[in-house]
């Protein structure tokens, strides 16, 4: 196979439809679909990742969960059964902005409006009119996301699953109504200037950009998808991810952990996962790359650099801190999510922007996690941003720090979600982001960093779409 090196003779091979490297959300969903088409799927996922706290994975604000949502139509296409979709619920708020001198409760359109004007950052004419532009806004971005072309490049590509009737045009009165529905963060900025942190902050917070601010074609979507609230899973399925691995278990698909060093090679003209450690190679029809080419380039050290890992390094990483201690520590009236501002005089980016979620346990008792991140270089001092973070975190609680134990871990290597890169040339998503295959074996990489400006919602799009392309090709 062009670019990867044949196996030994002396390796055992496994061979399966498809092979998943990494355990991302991406690859969870994509390997979901492929199995539905009767696929045999394995997902091979590091050790650390998988022994790790769940909630320092699990999405930050999960927005969409009704039927006509891209949550809740990707679950319904994944073939989640009724029962556990039903056990997702919406909470309101979707999550509280913390300014210096602000606690905006985001959720509930006209609560959000009385929000802004109470805290002084809007008139109550211009919050109204952002409120109701981003609903509508909102809603006619989540038909154009579930109705759009993700991917070109794969030999035979699918036409997607799911088809939704064009919203009706509104007549308009003149020429910048219809601005005011594409972008109505822009003008709403325009005319109350202290609106400006608090959109900033959020649409920093809930895209997976680098640095690159997400541009006004997305913009509406990320700020008026929170209007619906937040869609939290509970019941017995405490994480997304229980809901994922629990459909690829009724499809058949096989989850391995993988420990120590590996190669990429070829076995029999396909791509293939060599382990280190035992005489085995596990080999696919297609092999989906599910994991950062970053890390995956600093874990496979020996031999040259496969082709298929060649492409930008990473400029920036999500650092995260895990929190735990008592439920009396917390203040009243905190969101379970909360985007923190820590000084409006600086660039509202760095650990100046914490992302904070609160998981309380199920049977109320203590303890309590919190999970706390902020975007840095990726040159950064780690230790040094991890004490930044759990300071901004400090300056939220009562009591400070008094209570709280930073919880160690060890991080994955390759398997991880914290990379990031701003698209070159890009500052929206792409509806062309490419899939392309390096031989006539499909090997592919879904690559989240086009769809970073989409957030969660990239992720869910990447892997449903993904799946059924690749599906295509291997029919």
């Amino acid at each position: 196979m062009r670019g990867l090196p044949p196996v030994g003779s002396t390796f055992h091979v496994r061979r399966w439809d498809a092979v998943v490297l990494g355990s991302a959300l991406p690859g969870l969903v994509a390997a979901i679909r492929l199995g539905m088409q009767g696929l045999r799927v394995l997902i091979l996922e590091e050790d650390a990742a998988a022994v790790a706290y769940p909630g320092m994975r699990e999405p930050f604000m999960m927005a969409g969960s009704g039927s006509d949502g891209v949550l809740g139509s990707c679950l319904n296409a994944l073939g989640i059964p009724l029962i556990d979709r039903r056990r997702i619920r919406t909470t309101f708020p979707a999550y509280q902005v913390a300014l210096p001198k602000a606690r905006v409760d985001v959720g509930d359109a006209n609560r959000t409006a009385e929000e802004l004007e109470a805290w002084n950052l809007s008139p109550e004419a211009t919050a109204r009119n952002l409120v109701a532009s981003l609903q509508e806004g909102s809603e006619a971005q989540q038909r154009t996301l579930l109705d759009a072309e993700i991917y070109t490049g794969s030999r035979r590509m699918p036409r997607l699953s799911r088809r939704l009737p064009p919203l009706p045009r509104r007549p308009e009165a003149n020429p910048d109504s219809g601005e005011s529905i594409a972008d109505p963060v822009g003008r709403a900025v325009a005319e109350a200037g202290s609106l400006a942190a608090f959109c900033d902050a959020q649409l920093r917070a809930l895209s997976d950009f680098a640095e690159l601010e997400p541009p006004a074609t997305v913009r509406t979507r990320l700020l008026g998808a929170a209007l619906g609230g937040a869609a939290e899973t509970a019941e017995g399925h405490r994480w997304l991810r229980d809901l994922l691995d629990q459909r690829i278990a009724s499809l058949y698909g096989e989850v391995r952990q993988l420990r120590g060093a590996f190669r990429l090679v070829s076995a029999g003209n396909q791509p293939a996962i060599e382990f280190e450690r035992a005489p085995e190679v596990c080999a696919g029809r297609a092999l989906l790359i599910n994991a950062p080419l970053p890390a995956l380039r600093d874990a496979i050290t020996k031999g040259p650099t496969p082709e298929l890992l060649k492409g930008p390094a990473a400029s920036h990483r999500r650092l995260s801190v895990h929190l735990r201690g008592p439920h009396r520590a917390l203040p009243e009236g905190m969101a379970s999510r909360v985007i923190r501002v820590g000084n409006l005089s600086e660039k509202i980016s760095g650990t100046n922007l914490i992302r904070l979620r609160v998981f309380e346990n199920p049977d109320g008792r203590d303890p309590v996690d919190l999970v706390a991140s902020a975007v840095v270089p990726i040159d950064a001092d780690v230790d040094a941003v991890r004490d930044e973070i759990e300071s901004g975190v400090a300056s939220l609680l009562p009591l400070g720090r008094e209570g709280w134990v930073r919880v160690a871990s060890q991080p994955p290597l390759w398997d991880r979600d914290e990379f990031l890169a701003d698209p070159r040339g890009e500052g929206g998503w792409s509806a062309g982001a490419p899939l392309r295959p390096i031989s006539r074996t499909p090997a592919y990489v879904l690559n989240r960093w086009k769809l970073a400006a989409l957030g969660f919602e990239g992720d869910l799009l990447l892997g449903w779409r993904a799946g059924d392309a690749i599906a295509s090709d291997l029919a």
